[in-house]
């Protein structure tokens, strides 16, 4: 088999940026194996009456009869169908008859139930996202096979499933254009050109090939960790073992009793994966538990007793249905193990419950007559009498307090019975302050009624709410991160709290891959393959991400001692350099992220800030800041840029006012962010924000990389050992609290001899720190020598130096008072405008037509008209679609400060003791004494001299130096 080479032609980057007809055209000329098609446009035009009427799926629907048969590769059919027709969308054929199938994933579940087909291990292979949200992988199979489709959708909600797509059946494909205006993309680094179409694995084809799946064929078992974390979950004595086993290693004795219970009841697998979280594991436990595997249907005990583990009754019966009594002994004989048993039951589910449930929960007062809910009320002679009030009945099933870090809101999880119909509502949940309202009725829908009177609404909202008696009490988490829980530091992702049970979190769509796995992986193995992250690429670009990444964790640390890191790393380079795979490679240190970044420049400025704000301790891809020839879109990515900027460089969320004039919490970003980008920021304070990465097209290794991406599990395994190394010394070791602080202080004053902006002296400090702790802590578990350790760390300090001075000179180079200087200049030296000498009068034949005269000059200064300068300054830059970014007057105190111009110091008339120093001096021309600006001809890049009174424009030259930037000026 020949060795893959990339296509820049099909990659997924430049597929994406062609036409329909282009696209078709490349794809057949490359022979891929596959055939396309004509679909029709998202908004019907050009097409037929009949196929109107007919086409309920604009731009997803063949225009071809037989398509299957009249779908082709030949790329001259291809342009005579697309050319013509620009609007039309793309399709591709899939099945057995071209050997390719596709696999289309909607939602959580979809996602779920494709790694759940995979065993968590989806090879890389061709795939594209949908603008829905979804995503679709390719894959080759045998030509020929016979591949029925088949559909898993979760009954529970809409638009969430995972479809395989075969014979009979095609697929649109990017660069078509969806009906809600968004268009399908072929996901970065994963284009035809990218990479070969995987193979379908094996095991799975013949799960395919068997006859069309139902959900139970797709179910697969449990993980072996989620065994533990559902042991651990119900029984505290596991749960407890299982944080010792990961921090140091638990007893022999526990490490027995929990090893033989999980083998003797089949879990080896399970047994195994508890023995590996510790360093203790070698190959010597591993022989043990092997044996206790082959004699187990051998031996004449079971497996081992809560007792055992030292619980009495009352726990057992806490934990266990029921309390089961040995025969012989009358000891309980329950066991732990019994709990994974039962998993499917065990799902945080409320009771369904029936009619007279509902009527039992409410108050006495209150019943069922002739399908409506009533209230009851008994005339003097005892008859009773039935106020109706609604068609249903309901409940408060939770009290549900979310918590996000800065305020804590409070939900009603509420369901109900509509009477007649007997048809369940489905839970929603409602914001406690707009319970009283009852206008949340309308999430369910138009069937459920109140009857009509003043104060029904009143009574029906004081039912509901003498049920919440039974209700039940549940905190849930909105971010990342550590909290302190029972006085102890535990960190927060998508599934809840390291080494903690029974912590629930909930995140945003987009935030929840930030799901921490890769637990059965040995510490030492998981840091080594994150250390050749290191060798991807040019160590001036991976040094600072990799410290990026483990410093990330440090933030909530560094928070308390008044150190918070105040700085973004920039990762720029062009299309096609692999910047966002590269990027969403490291960021998959916190979970399986390799898919769609968490925020890009597309997002809203609002959404990028809260998600700065969830993602506590953790790093944050900000995706795609790139040039644009839309005026409207550049200024709006420019906005939001310098928002990102100022945001993570000042720790500070925008101000919001709330309805009622109170102020809104505010949600600063709490962890690190990493941008990818195509260009630069302009603007001094806002460049001095952010820490540069430069990866050049040919910088990144695609077989490093590619091998990475496979071992990407590896690398979330990475990060939980870091988590929990941190979390222990945070808990336990207070010297360490100054340590960190003396090392920061010591780099800062290092790097503070760069003679730099303060912020880029402070970025170096603080990516040492991560640099230095991620290396300690690979140390540590084996995966690095001291030695390379430290040769590591210095050469991390060399780049990080090296970065903060380039980037520094590029800061003083914007000042805005360079910037004016070197303008000036140039308008100078181009005659774009002039100055008159003080002393006589410019020959008109020497001064450009379009030349504008903004002051004089002598052989110490050029005296300038304050206004016009500054005008002729902002407009030069508005032509380059900028903006100057300081006001007149705090550009004259600059230009004063910096010893630029002349000053001149006067008393005040009213107090002699008192002087005002002025920017704009009192100037004498032609008789008149204004206040000008003195700009000192030495502090001009280009000296303009006039020779003579016959000047000519050959005499006046600029220097090569700045012959780029005066390219700009020929417009002007």
């Amino acid at each position: 088999m020949s060795e893959f080479q990339i296509n820049e032609n099909l990659t997924a980057s430049h597929l994406n940026s062609l036409s329909i007809a282009e696209a078709a055209v490349v794809m057949a000329k490359a022979d891929l194996g596959t055939r396309y098609l004509p679909l029709c446009p998202v908004d019907h035009k050009g097409v037929s009456d009949k196929h109107k009427q007919s086409c309920s799926r604009p731009g997803k629907v063949p225009l071809l009869n037989k398509w299957q048969d009249k779908a082709t590769d030949n790329p001259d059919t291809l342009q005579q169908w697309f050319s013509k027709r620009s609007s039309l969308n793309l399709g591709m054929t899939l099945g057995g008859q071209v050997g390719v199938v596709g696999f289309d994933l909607d939602g959580a579940y979809g996602q779920d139930k494709m790694e759940q087909l995979f065993d968590n291990n989806i090879p890389p292979t061709w795939q594209f996202t949908t603008p829905g949200g979804g995503s679709r992988h390719l894959f080759r199979v045998p030509q020929g096979v016979t591949i029925r489709k088949f559909t898993d959708s979760n009954s529970e909600a809409e638009h969430e499933e995972l479809a395989l797509l075969a014979d009979g059946q095609m697929t649109v494909i990017p660069p078509s254009t969806h009906h809600s205006g968004g268009q399908y993309l072929w996901l970065d680094g994963r284009g035809p050109g990218d990479l070969p179409l995987a193979n379908l694995p094996t095991a799975i084809l013949e799960r395919m090939t068997k006859g069309t799946p139902n959900k139970a064929k797709l179910e697969q078992p449990l993980p072996s960790q989620d065994k533990l974390d559902i042991l651990s979950s119900h029984c505290k004595v596991i749960g407890e073992a299982l944080s010792e086993q990961r921090l140091q290693g638990c007893s022999e004795t526990q490490w027995h009793y929990i090893v033989s219970m999980l083998t003797k009841a089949g879990y080896t697998d399970t047994a195994m994966a508890f023995s590996q979280l510790s360093q203790k594991h070698d190959k010597h436990s591993e022989r043990r538990i092997l044996d206790m595997d082959a004699e187990r249907l051998d031996t004449s005990y079971g497996p081992t007793r809560c007792t055992t583990f030292g619980c009495s009754k009352e726990q057992i019966a806490a934990c266990h249905p029921s309390v089961q009594l040995d025969e012989h002994t009358e000891e309980p004989k329950n066991s732990p193990v019994t709990l994974l048993l039962s998993v499917k039951n065990t799902k945080m589910k409320a009771k369904k419950l029936t009619l007279d449930n509902y009527i039992s929960l409410m108050s006495s007062n209150h019943g069922i007559h002739r399908h409506s809910l009533c209230k009851l009320k008994y005339k003097k002679e005892g008859e009773p009498e039935h106020i109706p009030l609604a068609n249903f009945v309901a409940r408060i099933v939770k009290f549900v307090e979310k918590d996000n870090g800065a305020e804590k809101l409070t939900f009603y999880e509420i369901d109900g019975i509509l009477i007649q119909s007997k048809r369940r509502l489905p839970s929603i949940q409602v914001p406690a302050q707009e319970f009283e309202s009852m206008k949340w009725l309308t999430m369910w829908g138009p069937e459920p009624n109140l009857h009509p009177g003043f104060t029904v609404r009143d009574l029906v909202r004081f039912a509901i709410q003498s049920t919440a008696s039974a209700a039940i009490n549940e905190r849930i988490f909105t971010h990342l991160g550590w909290i302190k829980l029972d006085g102890q530091w535990t960190y927060l992702h998508a599934d809840g709290a390291l080494d903690v049970s029974n912590v629930k979190v909930e995140l945003e769509p987009r935030l929840q891959n930030y799901h921490l796995t890769g637990r059965n992986i040995t510490s030492k193995d998981a840091m080594e393959a994150s250390l050749k992250l290191l060798d991807i690429a040019p160590r001036r670009v991976t040094l600072v991400l990799w410290a990026l990444t483990f410093l990330s964790p440090l933030c909530e640390w560094l928070r308390w001692l008044g150190i918070e890191p105040k700085f973004l790393v920039w990762l720029h380079g062009y299309t096609g350099s692999r910047k966002t795979t590269l990027a969403k490679l490291f960021l998959c240190h916190f979970g399986n992220l390799l898919e769609h970044p968490p925020a890009s420049f597309k997002d809203t400025a609002n959404s990028v800030e809260k998600r700065g704000f969830d993602t506590k301790d953790s790093l944050l891809l900000i995706d795609d800041y790139h040039p644009t020839s839309s005026p409207s879109e550049k200024k709006k990515m420019e906005s939001l840029a310098q928002q990102i900027l100022r945001g993570y460089g000042d720790r500070v969320g925008r101000g919001r006012m709330k309805q009622d004039t109170s102020l809104r919490p505010d949600y600063p970003p709490r962890g690190n962010a990493l941008v990818t980008a195509e260009d630069l920021l302009s603007g001094g304070s806002s460049v001095a924000r952010l820490f540069p990465a430069e990866l050049l097209k040919t910088d990144v290794d695609l077989e490093l990389l590619t091998q990475a991406q496979l071992e990407f599990e590896k690398l979330s395994g990475a990060m939980i050992g870091y988590l929990s190394w941190v979390g222990h010394i945070m808990n336990e070791s207070e010297s360490k609290h100054g340590e960190l602080r003396e090392m920061f202080v010591e780099k800062r004053q290092i790097a503070s001899q760069l003679s730099v902006h303060g912020r880029l002296v402070e970025a170096a400090a603080w990516l040492h720190l991560g640099l230095s702790y991620g290396l300690s802590y690979a140390e540590n578990v084996g995966a690095i020598t001291a030695e390379d350790g430290q040769t590591l760390r210095d050469e991390g300090w060399n780049v990080f130096l090296e970065v903060a001075n380039e980037q520094g000179h590029q800061v003083t180079e914007i000042k805005p008072s360079v910037r004016f200087i070197t303008i000036v200049s140039q308008l100078l030296a181009n005659q774009s405008i002039y100055c008159n000498a003080t002393h006589r009068d410019l020959n008109p034949l020497t001064v450009p037509k379009n030349s504008f005269l903004v002051g004089w000059d002598d052989d110490k200064y050029y005296y300038l008209l304050p206004d016009l300068i500054y005008n002729e300054v902002c407009q030069f830059l508005a032509k380059r679609g900028e903006q100057f970014p300081i006001s007149a007057t705090t550009l004259w105190k600059e230009l004063a400060e910096a010893g630029l111009t002349k000053t001149e110091v006067s008393k005040e008339k009213k107090d002699k003791n008192k002087s005002r120093t002025h920017n704009l001096v009192k100037k004498t021309v032609n008789k008149q004494r204004p206040r000008l600006l003195w700009l000192k001809k030495e502090s001009l890049h280009e000296k303009v001299k006039n020779k003579s009174k016959n000047n000519t424009r050959a005499e006046l030259q600029v220097s090569e130096e700045d012959t780029d930037e005066l390219g700009i000026l020929e417009e002007f």
